[in-house]
């Protein structure tokens, strides 16, 4: 027996046809939407095939040009940071003695970082004439020994606190072990800043420290 409901194996079209109909007929679904139980209206628009891709490709595009932009402003400012490790190295290659280096250190980081407020501390023995920068205490020596890469965050101890003026309220530091062509720790340097944006745990330390290095290198000749 056979039943004359029972839905009959007819082929029909592969959806290959289908997409390919409908993208030479991009306004088919706008002309039949209410066949399809749409309507277009402010509540639900049917949007062409055409016009999707269209839509999703103004949406990737979007999306590469603020990528693009992220970019842009990133080698902007490593441009600029490099502009201005430059005139730092400058600075120092032209240091005779430790006065002309502190000085210049003061100065470049004033002047080309914008930051005003620096520490500087060396246990190294031919510093110890002087007085302002000499330090002879084992637990900042201990505390720069542990630093493997140059910290940067709102903390530092209370010895370190006490080598700045009580105002402004400083948020955010960068310490930056000095360390001799051995590699051991002969200094500290310590930048500060009332920006508690300024050196945050997540920045990058590249630059830090190889900024580091060229301080370190520029002491260890004028100390030797």
């Amino acid at each position: 027996m056979s039943d004359k409901h029972a839905p009959q194996d007819t082929p029909g079209p592969q959806s290959d046809e289908v997409l390919a109909f409908l993208e030479n007929h991009p306004d088919f679904l706008q002309h039949h939407a209410e066949r399809f139980g749409l309507k277009n209206s402010a509540e639900r628009v049917v949007i062409s095939l055409v016009d999707r891709q269209m839509l999703e490709l103004k949406d990737r595009t979007r999306q590469l040009e603020a990528r693009l932009q992220q970019l842009v402003r990133h080698g902007e400012a490593n441009d600029l940071i490099q502009a201005r490790s430059h005139q730092l190295s400058l600075a120092l290659l032209s240091a005779r003695t430790l006065d002309e280096v502190v000085s210049g250190l003061q100065r470049c980081f004033a002047q080309d970082f914008e930051l005003e407020r620096m520490a500087l501390r060396l246990w190294h023995a031919h510093a110890e004439g002087h007085a302002t920068l000499y330090s002879g205490r084992s637990d900042i020596a201990a505390l720069t020994r542990n630093l493997a890469a140059p910290y940067c965050g709102p903390y530092v101890n209370d010895e370190i606190l006490s080598w700045f003026a009580p105002m402004p309220v400083l948020q955010s530091f960068c310490q930056l072990a000095l360390r001799d062509d051995s590699g051991e720790t002969f200094g500290l340097l310590v930048l500060a800043s009332d920006n508690p944006e300024r050196f945050t745990f997540d920045m990058h330390t590249h630059y830090l420290a190889q900024i580091g290095e060229l301080i370190s290198c520029a002491l260890t000749r004028v100390l030797s």
